[in-house]
């Protein structure tokens, strides 16, 4: 059985805009910022709190964003991927997995990031996190080398010799004047581009049939093109890809 560890409401009332997660256990006197910090398994309870070894590993900062403060910035949309923040979270670390009450992913800045008193949050710093799993989805931060530096993708399909990311943007579409647009508010407008992952590098990938056949050899192509025939697939669809990349990996 996989050990979980719940973290509860922060309690822990910060000044300052940002703070370490360090600092913050520091200045508690060595209680962990997290109220009850909690291990279950098998029923026991397992304190964690005052812990510095097992908050390291959890390591973030304070943090107050002005866009958190929803209504208030006189846009349609959100720079948040989720439409709330009751998403069940799962910070995975090693071998534990820590849960959070709250979770989102700030896109524009991207980062993950749980919501606290005052409008404040709290970000977690992907250095000494292996994945996050928001609502059974999983997330990990990838080296990319176009960019020079790592991003956070959403891990679509996985597995030995195939991975199929995801990687989420927004843009702002400016309000008009003009009675005949109907856009009397700018608006935030979430988009997404799909990434194959290989020979350990990040690639751009579009769903489409080409791209895919692309990944296998001709004498796989007929049997794969039968397979998407008989169980009418889409090479443009995302839960259609995920099966047919399935099959190719078990072929």
């Amino acid at each position: 059985m996989k050990k979980i560890l719940i973290i509860p409401v922060l309690l822990l009332f910060l000044n300052s805009n940002a703070q370490s997660f360090q600092d913050a256990l520091n200045t508690s006197g060595g209680n962990a910022p997290f109220n009850n910090l909690t291990g279950n398994l098998n029923g026991e309870y397992q304190t964690l709190t005052g812990n510095e070894n097992e908050w390291s590993k959890i390591m973030g900062v304070f943090y107050q964003f002005d866009d958190i403060r929803f209504g208030k910035i006189g846009l349609d949309g959100s720079v948040y991927l989720f439409d709330n923040w009751e998403n069940k979270g799962v910070i995975v670390v090693g071998n534990k997995r820590y849960a959070v009450p709250n979770i989102n992913f700030h896109i524009n800045q991207d980062l993950f990031l749980t919501k606290m008193e005052n409008d404040s949050t709290f970000v977690y710093d992907f250095k000494g996190i292996d994945k996050i799993i928001v609502n059974s989805r999983a997330f990990k931060s990838i080296y990319n080398t176009a960019e020079g530096k790592n991003k956070i993708y959403e891990i679509v399909y996985g597995s030995k010799d195939l991975i199929l990311l995801k990687r989420y943007s927004v843009k702002l579409i400016q309000a008009s004047p003009n009675p005949m647009v109907n856009r009397t508010k700018s608006k935030i407008k979430r988009s997404s581009n799909y990434y194959l992952m290989k020979d350990g590098g990040v690639i751009p990938f579009k769903l489409k049939k080409s791209n895919i056949l692309n990944l296998i050899n001709s004498e796989q192509t007929q049997r794969l093109e039968q397979y998407v025939k008989d169980y009418k697939l889409s090479y443009k669809k995302e839960k259609d890809v995920n099966k047919i990349l399935d099959y190719i990996s078990k072929s």
